[in-house]
């Protein structure tokens, strides 16, 4: 798994031609639970959680992290199944996961902003440009993993981002409404 991880670093495109072949879901897990870590491990740096909140946080966010990743990579293969004739579910499972190691770099914000309490005023700036790190990372693998160019990546990813987005919002739209229907009912 780490030698995947090295070889991903020297040799990006045939790691993501070779990734895209093997399906390696032990390294996307991998990449999901670090991801859903770092983002625990920096909350709880910042303002502090104990050990049952924290095995709790990171359970939630591995549970959401997969879930839209799993919904983004079956629209994500539709839509390319449909254009381009070369969609794989699970090899873009497989490259999500992969693309959540970008967030551990949220722990070592976490850590110069302890001691740098200037900076952390920059907290939202610096989330988002995580995710945006992370987001032309996804291009940039999904580019080289298909073959395509830039512009018909991008209308994948967008065509997939939106229906993952009104799934999670109408999920807690649904779970807010079940829980004010057993609080008022």
């Amino acid at each position: 798994m780490l030698s995947t991880l090295f070889n991903f670093v020297l040799k990006p495109s045939s790691t993501i031609n070779q990734i895209m072949q093997e399906r390696k879901l032990k390294l996307a897990i991998f990449g999901y639970c670090t991801g859903a870590f770092s983002i625990v491990l920096a909350r709880g740096l910042t303002s502090g959680i104990g050990i049952a909140g924290f095995i709790f946080y990171f359970i939630t966010i591995l549970f959401f992290n997969v879930c839209i990743s799993f919904f983004f990579s079956a629209t994500a293969h539709l839509f390319l199944e449909l254009t381009t004739g070369r969609g794989r579910a699970t090899g873009l499972f497989v490259l999500l996961g992969i693309s959540e190691f970008a967030k551990t770099l949220l722990v070592a914000f976490s850590l110069i902003a302890l001691n740098l309490p200037v900076i952390y005023a920059f907290k939202g700036l610096f989330v988002f440009a995580i995710l945006l790190l992370q987001l032309f990372f996804v291009l940039y693998m999904m580019k080289h993993a298909y073959g395509l160019n830039k512009t018909m990546t991008f209308f994948a990813l967008i065509i997939s981002f939106v229906p993952s987005i009104i799934c999670f919002f109408a999920t807690i739209f649904i779970l807010i409404s079940a829980i004010f229907w057993l609080i008022f009912a």
